[in-house]
């Protein structure tokens, strides 16, 4: 029979397969029909383990237009930045370590408290490519002042004996002979022509209760003044003593104005033999020789917290100098004021954390006696957290207008004894708020809207912090310090009376901007990995619509850190501003910026020329 043959297709590719089956000589039907659907898609392999961290980057960068100038004695910051007319710049040594026994070229050694002067160079003609320090390495290089241009000149040290019976940094009782203390704490430096060529140099002590000196300098040569008079401490008696007196500035008429840096955040705590720093008001009733347990009389604490004006009194002994409080200007905790060349506005800053930046404005220019007081609000740039980026807006917010009689007749209302606690509470605070705004505030718990219970702004004036944030002002800024201008460049873009001159602007050291700066609350919110590090933020100088001079923005100019949290020393980029305080504008717009710090092994002296300007 017949046997039917079989065959087969060899594999061959799918597509060739499918044009021989679609062949007209096979006549294979179906080979019309529609394509099938895609496949599943294979699930993803597993991720590859993280490769290895990248070495740490260099940390030897500088910021663009950084210098180092100065570097101070251990333990030491350096207070008192100012630019004389001689163009010598005057530098202070303050708490050095009493460790240090190095001397240094003139045979001075650095272990207290130090008063001082950088000569032998014109810093009104600081050569841009002068030679930037190298960071002190060993132990004598630690311990003394260097500076990368001229020589530091010591003038006084705290225990020098001076001519009126004292010595340098003693801090005398309200009886003028009791001695509290010796201080080890020079600070703010105001330097005044003594009409012969010389000059009278009022120094801060910043201690509790607060002193001052005053020494009478002259015959500058290349290696420093060669006359030197250690006159005295300036008697605050007539203003029932001072406190804590940090930086300061001259005003445009000649006299020193020094700043009350109040430590108290709260009032009630000036009653309150349980807080941590109640010796700080005990040591005020040694001062008036109360009793020092609260059984009798006790210091007003409405008399503390102002700005203080030194009289020029060039003919006058130094125990007859004029002093003056500027209660128009707020009680807070004062690092500095500086008066603008209208001569009717001063910016105020406010040291501490969860504080504000004030404004006053006289009513006379050249007259601080009465005025109006602000309060800054603040407006971050949207979207931005960076500290290098973030500008902050400024509005600001009209507090009170009143004069020094009446401002000092409401102090004298709380004089009183330990158990009267006679201070303005924080309801009292909010009644007035209310009052002023006409509007119920969340600073209590009613819903109505309270009156005033004072008969005048008292409130303002007396307890401005409060006041300030409970009127809507920000009270957010961490360790606001030095606010600064150059009086000449300023003044030169004002009375030119246009703004499209040289513009002139206002500097701010933020020693910090952790905690209440970068807290994720409020008006400012950075980003604080830096925090502890610092800021300093610049002010464009404007002409506002009432014809006075203003700022609007505050940019931030340089930014210190890396901060280094595992380092235990210099925990801030050694290379970079750490704690910003003392600032001060040379001629030509250059910034001088010096350290408070204690993440750098040696404070710093910096030049800053400002990139951006």
């Amino acid at each position: 029979m017949l046997r039917k043959k079989s065959f087969r297709l060899l594999a061959l590719p799918a597509a060739i397969t499918a044009a021989i089956l679609c062949t007209p000589l096979l006549l294979l039907t179906g080979c019309d029909g529609d394509d099938g659907d895609d496949g599943v898609d294979g699930q993803a392999g597993i991720d590859g383990t993280d490769g290895s961290d990248g070495a740490d980057g260099i940390t030897n960068y500088i910021p663009v237009g950084l210098k180092r100038l100065a570097t101070a004695p251990l333990g030491a910051e350096f207070t008192g930045l100012y630019l004389n007319s001689d163009n010598t710049l005057f530098l202070n040594v303050q708490h050095p370590s009493s460790s240090n026994t190095t001397a240094d070229s003139a045979g001075k050694v650095f272990d207290k408290g130090t008063v001082g002067v950088i000569v032998g160079q014109d810093f009104s003609a600081l050569p841009e490519n002068f030679g930037a320090l190298d960071l002190p390495v060993t132990t004598a290089e630690k311990e003394v002042v260097m500076t990368a241009v001229g020589s530091y000149q010591v003038l006084t040290q705290q225990g020098d004996a001076l001519d009126d019976g004292s010595m340098m940094g003693d801090i005398i009782a309200l009886d003028g002979t009791t001695l509290i203390k010796s201080s080890n704490d020079p600070d703010f430096n105001g330097v005044i022509s003594d009409g012969n060529g010389g000059f009278y140099l009022y120094t801060n002590w910043e201690d509790r209760p607060g002193s001052m000196s005053r020494i009478q300098v002259g015959g500058l040569t290349d290696t420093g003044y060669t006359t030197i008079t250690q006159e005295g401490m300036i008697d605050f008696s007539s203003v029932g003593g001072t406190w804590v007196n940090c930086f300061g500035t001259v005003s445009p008429w000649n006299t020193p104005l020094s700043s009350e840096e109040l430590y108290f955040d709260d009032t009630a705590d000036w009653f309150n033999s349980e807080y941590e720093y109640f010796s700080n008001p005990q040591s005020l009733a040694t001062y008036f020789g109360y009793p020092t347990d609260g059984s009798g009389n006790w210091p007003n604490p409405y008399d503390y917290g102002y700005i203080v004006e030194l009289g020029n009194a060039t003919d006058a002994a130094v125990a007859n100098v004029t002093v003056n409080k500027f209660e128009t200007m707020g009680r807070f905790s004062h690092e500095n004021s500086v008066v603008m060349p209208d001569q009717r506005t001063v910016f105020l800053s406010d040291d501490g954390t969860g504080v504000v930046f004030f404004k006053f404005v006289a009513d006379v220019a050249g007259d601080m006696s009465a005025g109006t007081l602000y309060a800054a609000k603040i407006t971050q740039t949207s979207g931005v957290n960076d500290p290098a980026e973030a500008a902050l807006g400024i509005e600001w917010i009209e507090l009170a207008s009143m004069d020094e009689a009446d401002i000092e007749a409401a102090i004298d209302s709380f004089d009183g004894t330990f158990a009267d606690a006679n201070y303005i509470t924080d309801e009292q605070v909010c009644d007035w708020a209310e009052s002023k705004s006409g509007a119920d505030l969340s600073c209590d718990e009613d819903v109505t809207v309270d009156a005033n219970p004072f008969s005048d702004d008292r409130v303002a004036y007396l307890e401005s912090r409060k006041a300030a944030v409970a009127l809507g002002a920000t009270g957010e800024f961490r360790k606001m310090e030095g606010v600064n201008i150059n009086y000449g460049l300023a003044s030169t873009w004002w009375n030119g009376g246009a703004a499209d001159g040289d513009q002139a602007y206002m500097y701010m050291a933020m020693s910090s901007f952790d905690k209440t700066m970068s807290d994720d609350e409020g008006d400012i919110q950075l980003n604080g990995d830096n925090g502890k590090c610092g800021v300093v933020y610049r002010m464009k100088l404007m002409r506002n619509a009432q014809g006075e001079v203003d700022v609007k923005t505050m940019v931030p100019a340089i930014v210190g850190g890396p901060y280094y949290a595992d380092r235990s020393v210099n925990e801030c980029n050694i290379n970079n501003i750490s704690n910003p305080d003392n600032l001060l504008i040379l001629d030509d717009g250059r910034v001088i910026i010096g350290e408070d710090t204690g993440n750098h092994e040696n404070n710093v002296v910096w030049v800053f020329d400002d990139p951006a300007i």
